[in-house]
């Protein structure tokens, strides 16, 4: 909840000192003000990878629903989601019209087919935090969508040059774990959040977990480089 504590500072006040802490000590900064940005300011990959939204669309980890309300305003049918009820709540008072308390780390409650497209932004692509996670998790996604379903995500790619990031990606292989798999907790105004994983994924490695749960790669859009990070377009596997 302590993410969802910051949307609300923000909106209320304009500022939210929203901090990130890695196991090993490693400590940045969250611009919360990213999450209520409007097209314009949207980044070119995000922008670009939006523009296959198509039929009834599903917005995962919804947040402060700036995404939503874009798609809203152009006219699809977007149900948001959030495991969060205040994120839920803050996402309603913000104009998200179809907004619900939901998992998507667990069963979802849609029907089979029930989507076209399905938003993972904001790296929640990796929020499973494992393989095994994000692949249950693609399973559950392919059975909500159609026939035509498409995934739309971001995800940060492993740090390769930082030398600070490269000693913890060292240390993960050293230990087993996927190369990508940070473990982490939020920080705001000194109070601490309960740890958790979050998987970032290079393109290499998103192709092979995307082919086991029934999707496959379709369009790749880097941020300033692939270095950074990128989007992604999936498709289901014909």
């Amino acid at each position: 909840e302590l993410f969802a504590d910051a949307l609300w500072q923000y909106f209320v006040a304009g500022y939210a000192d929203l901090r990130v802490e890695r196991d090993d000590g490693y400590i940045g900064r969250e611009d919360v003000a990213w999450y209520f940005t409007t097209w314009r300011d949207f980044p070119l990959h995000e922008k670009r990878a939006l523009k296959f939204a198509r039929g009834r669309v599903l917005d995962v980890g919804c947040g402060a629903g700036r995404h939503s309300l874009y798609l809203q305003n152009r006219g699809l049918n977007v149900t948001a989601i959030d495991v969060s009820p205040d994120a839920v709540a803050l996402a309603q008072a913000r104009g998200v019209r179809d907004v619900r308390v939901a998992n998507v780390c667990s069963k979802l409650p849609f029907h089979d087919a029930e989507f076209d497209t399905v938003i993972l932004f904001g790296n929640n692509l990796g929020i499973g935090g494992t393989v095994p996670r994000l692949c249950k998790m693609l399973r559950e996604l392919y059975r909500i969508t159609s026939s035509r379903g498409r995934i739309l995500a971001t995800t940060r790619m492993p740090s390769m040059t930082n030398p600070a990031h490269l000693r913890y990606l060292r240390r993960n292989l050293a230990r087993g774990c996927a190369i990508g798999q940070i473990r982490m907790r939020l920080v705001l105004n000194g109070e601490h959040g309960a740890w958790f994983d979050l998987l970032l994924l290079a393109p290499t490695d998103l192709m092979q977990i995307t082919a086991q749960a029934g999707w496959e790669i379709a369009q790749l859009f880097p941020l300033e480089s692939f270095e950074l990070g990128y989007s992604v377009v999936m498709e289901k596997q014909q």
